[in-house]
């Protein structure tokens, strides 16, 4: 058998096309495979690097040290370009006592990092204790914060001392921004009058966002909404309840005319003088629920019992619009036998007559009570819901 030598003229080429294509269908998460495309050939680099460098985190668990973060400020350094690929960048905090290295005074490359990442569209913050920040390291995040560049932003488990300090965050969100998530944000809970975003108006941009995800317990949050987002921009809302937020969430619900998905999450075990009054946002298609049912938790209500939140959820769906087409109930139970304070409820029993246009109910059922839990569940809400079920509108899953 002839022997062909492959090399020089008669060496076989892919088209460069073709190479980013195939290498394309890697999984930015998949570093490793990423890494080792690299140095397969130099036509295979240019891509590789792209999909290693579009997504980072500053710094992964298990890898927060000092010389890891001088590395990454020395590749970056080196290779500037590298920097002009990261499109969503990860700031995590690893653990909730013990601040991470980046984080320090004693670390210069972390503002000389952020400023070399002009080009980042989503920032996923997760950060626990922002006192443990140097002044430094948490201006050149508030400028990161700030870029035209950035479309999506999410700030996670955050502790801020002061209204002011989560303001002086907010102030910082640029107008290009369509979507936004505050999830468990603490702040001082008192709202003072000179941290009212109305007084200092002219500092805020006025937001476009598309989607806003409210899951917090800093009423500054939800005032800063009021003043600084038009409301009419609204897409895709999800808010929690709580005594000391329903009536600003209110005013956001009167705002938001034009949303068409939105998620409510009941998380308070108190009563609720009022609840949500979902009548005005006519453009709703998807209505989601989300009901914690726990009622070792539940508190009991003088002369009425134990609080039922389910009562507080059909209420509010109850002002839902007749455009709804589909609702989607999350239930966490413990024991299932909970779940039979869903008997008598009108709400269900006439869900389809009162809104034609639905075409699905979905409920799911998370339990800690055991395996079997849901299962009683599933079987128990397919009676309740038998109208529903009759109709093949209901589908029913243990989560």
């Amino acid at each position: 058998m002839a022997h062909h030598n492959l090399s020089g003229a008669f060496r076989a080429t892919c088209p460069q096309e073709l190479i980013e294509l195939i290498i394309g269908e890697t999984d930015s998460a998949d570093k490793e495979t990423l890494k080792s495309c690299a140095l397969v050939a130099r036509s295979f680099r240019p891509t590789s690097q792209k999909l290693i460098f579009s997504d980072l985190t500053i710094l992964p668990p298990g890898r927060d040290s000092i010389i890891a973060l001088k590395r990454l400020g020395d590749v970056l350094s080196a290779s500037p370009r590298l920097a002009l690929h990261v499109r969503t960048l990860h700031l995590v905090q690893p653990g909730f006592y013990k601040p991470c290295v980046w984080m320090q005074s004693d670390i210069p490359p972390l503002p000389a990092i952020l400023s070399m990442l002009t080009n980042v569209e989503s920032l996923n913050v997760r950060i626990y204790n922002w006192d443990y920040f140097h002044s430094n390291c948490e201006q050149a995040i508030y400028a990161l914060i700030a870029r035209s560049s950035l479309s999506s932003i999410e700030l996670k488990e955050a502790r801020l001392p002061t209204n002011a300090r989560l303001l002086s965050l907010l102030r910082c969100l640029p107008a290009s921004l369509e979507s936004a998530s505050m999830l468990n944000v603490y702040a001082d809970t008192h709202w003072y009058g000179h941290d009212d975003p109305k007084s200092d108006s002219a500092e805020l941009h006025q937001l476009r966002l598309a989607s806003l995800h409210l899951h917090s317990f800093a009423p500054a949050l939800f005032h800063w909404t009021i003043s600084a987002v038009d409301l009419k921009c609204l897409r895709h809302l999800h808010t929690m309840v709580r005594k000391d937020t329903m009536n600003v969430i209110q005013q956001l619900l009167d705002g938001a005319v034009y949303v068409e998905t939105y998620h409510l999450f009941f998380g308070s075990v108190f009563s609720l003088d009022e609840t949500p009054n979902l009548e005005k946002m006519q453009s709703l298609r998807t209505l989601e629920i989300s009901v914690e049912l726990d009622w070792g938790e539940i508190e009991e209500v003088e002369g009425e019992g134990r609080h039922n939140p389910l009562n507080d959820a059909m209420r509010s769906l109850d002002t839902a619009p007749h455009t709804i087409e589909h609702l989607v109930l999350n239930l966490k139970i413990w024991d299932p036998d909970e779940l039979y304070h869903f008997t008598g409820s009108v709400s269900f029993a006439h869900l389809a007559e009162d809104r034609p246009a639905l075409r699905d109910v979905v409920v799911r059922i998370a339990s800690g009570y055991g395996h079997s839990a849901p299962q009683r569940g599933i079987r128990h809400l397919n009676a309740v819901f038998y109208r529903l079920h009759k109709r093949g509108l209901l589908t029913i899953l243990a989560v």
